[in-house]
């Protein structure tokens, strides 16, 4: 099962971003999710937030951002990159330099949280050729199946639903979430995130059939620890490869 690490792009500054790229790397790491920094971004953890606002307290250019993934990907040519971008972030950048950048990059997937609520944006990206990665969460709602059925990109299911979300009854765990979603025609492959903290927590997701996981906080408290974070990545990476 494929392990996808995310990092916090600027945080704690850009540099420090690149050497835990290649920590993360060295570690194993074949896939990573990066995002680039919004002030108080709708959904995401304290956290997140936190991390996004240290960064743009000492950047606020998203062309240095933008420098930094092209950086990452001549150092590491078969990384593959999936973002992770608001739609205030990529109407800032502008939509023709997010496609030509996502092309020359050579961007897997982009994670857009809000692009349901931008509909125009979400069809015009789509049609420049931009892999949007579709979600799927615990309240199994129809609409979102259909969007699922029909993704270019990966599903990001919800791998545990938090205390506040609504759960559809005989829905509950992980693997009901993902056998409902292969009997409805979802080909595509399902990647779990948040909510995966503990090595337990991936056998769970692993056992439910998820192709692939993210692991954000359990990993980003040992960002100022560089050996502890390589330590860990490797205990993540062994234990979604164990069979």
């Amino acid at each position: 099962m494929k392990f996808i690490g995310y990092i916090p792009l600027g945080y704690p500054s850009i540099s420090e971003s690149l050497k835990n790229v290649d920590i993360y790397v060295n570690a194993g790491c074949e896939a990573v999710e990066i995002s680039f920094p919004l002030l108080d971004p709708e959904g995401e953890s304290e956290m997140i937030v936190e991390f996004m606002r240290k960064a743009l307290l000492k950047c606020t250019e998203y062309e240095k951002y933008m420098e930094a993934i092209s950086y990452i990907r001549n150092r590491h040519p078969k990384l593959e990159i999936n973002l992770l971008l608001f739609s205030k972030v990529i109407n800032e950048i502008g939509l023709e330099r997010i496609v030509d950048f996502y092309k020359k990059c050579d961007i897997a997937d982009v994670i857009c949280p809000d692009i349901n609520e931008k509909l125009t944006l979400k069809k015009i990206l789509a049609s420049k050729g931009i892999r949007l990665v579709t979600p799927f969460h615990y309240d199994v709602k129809e609409e979102e199946l259909k969007e699922c059925i029909t993704s270019e990109g990966f599903i990001y299911m919800q791998a545990f639903p938090p205390k506040w979300q609504k759960v559809k009854m005989g829905y509950e765990a992980p693997d009901k979430i993902i056998e409902y979603l292969r009997d409805n025609g979802v080909k595509q492959k399902i990647y779990a995130g948040v909510g995966i903290k503990t090595l337990k927590d991936v056998r769970t997701i692993k056992e439910a059939g998820a192709d692939g996981f993210f692991v954000g906080g359990a990993l980003m408290q040992f960002l100022d620890e560089p050996q502890m974070l390589y330590e860990k990545i490797k205990e993540f990476i062994k234990e979604g490869k164990r069979k």
